[in-house]
């Protein structure tokens, strides 16, 4: 076999976002066995939870029971999303060291996900940094390329959130195409003024592949030095306060997209495969039911 031209670096999100968007409530057992699946898969990092309030993601109100029961490895990073310091507080109370913020390039999107404007979410987490201490965070920008409600967006406003997520210390920030809207010419545009700047290894893409254009803006990423994207095993999710928006980029698809580049993942792959097919299973279960009812 041709030698390795590096690894790449899966962050999965199937567990957060791939199952925040379905409205049917899957079980704990079913959570707790699946993200169980991820980590024997030997993913690198497994976004587990959010604590987000049950009120606006009913999905996942089981936050905390599921992060104190799933199991465990070493050289595995579990992380879980969190909205403010009460989220935080309870990320800790659950034995994370590793929590994920959120903001948008958009002020339409950033009031629909987060009801405020993305100067308060910043002002929310400097408010936040004395009691994340020593954990490893990481910042999402959702709707970098387009926005349901805005269109198409500047550059200008993504590279001004960068430097905000800087500002705070966040050296792991991850470029979302909330829509799966951006072509490869605007992941391309985007990125190369992004990498004039700063170094590839500050950033992730986290793709949906809602006009299948997934694939070829990861291989573009790739080609430019990129070596993090975030996945879904079995392609699950769509953000919820994204009108039209499917699933993320499967995990699967994105680790055939890295074996085609001769990119090592440390993935494997029969375990993922279980994982995927599993949560499928579950929720055609359910689409099963309804159309039976």
């Amino acid at each position: 076999m041709p030698e390795s031209k590096g690894h790449v670096r899966i962050v999965e999100v199937g567990p957060r976002d791939g199952l925040q968007s379905i409205s049917k409530i899957i079980t704990l057992q079913d959570k707790i066995h699946y993200i169980n699946l991820l980590t024997d898969s030997r993913l690198s990092e497994i976004e587990v939870t959010s604590f987000v309030s049950p009120k606006w993601v009913p999905q996942l109100a089981d936050s905390k029971e599921v992060s104190i029961s799933i199991q465990k490895e070493s050289g595995i990073r579990y992380t879980a999303l969190v909205p403010n310091k009460i989220g935080l507080e309870n990320a800790i109370d659950s034995g994370y060291d590793s929590i994920a913020l959120f903001t948008a390039a958009s002020e339409s999107f950033s009031m629909k996900n987060t009801h405020c404007t993305i100067e308060d979410s910043f002002k929310r987490f400097a408010g936040m940094a004395k009691l994340w201490g020593s954990l490893n965070v990481r910042g999402y920008i959702s709707t970098v390329w387009h926005c349901p409600f805005e269109g198409k967006i500047n550059a200008k406003s993504v590279i001004s959130i960068i430097e905000k997520y800087i500002a705070l210390g966040i050296q792991d920030i991850s470029l979302g195409d909330t829509i799966g809207k951006a072509t490869v010419d605007e992941t391309e545009h985007l990125l190369t003024l992004l990498l004039s700047r700063w170094d590839s290894s500050l950033f992730s893409l986290h793709c949906h592949d809602t006009y299948n254009d997934a694939s070829n803006n990861i291989k573009k990423a790739m080609e430019m030095g990129i070596r993090s994207f975030d996945s879904s095993a079995g392609g699950i999710g769509g953000c919820p306060y994204a009108p039209g928006a499917s699933g993320n980029i499967s995990t699967e698809k994105l680790m055939d997209i890295c074996e085609s580049s001769n990119l090592s993942t440390g993935i494997n792959r029969d375990k993922l495969t279980q994982a995927g097919q599993f949560i499928q299973s579950i929720l055609a279960k359910d689409i099963e039911h309804h159309a039976k009812n």
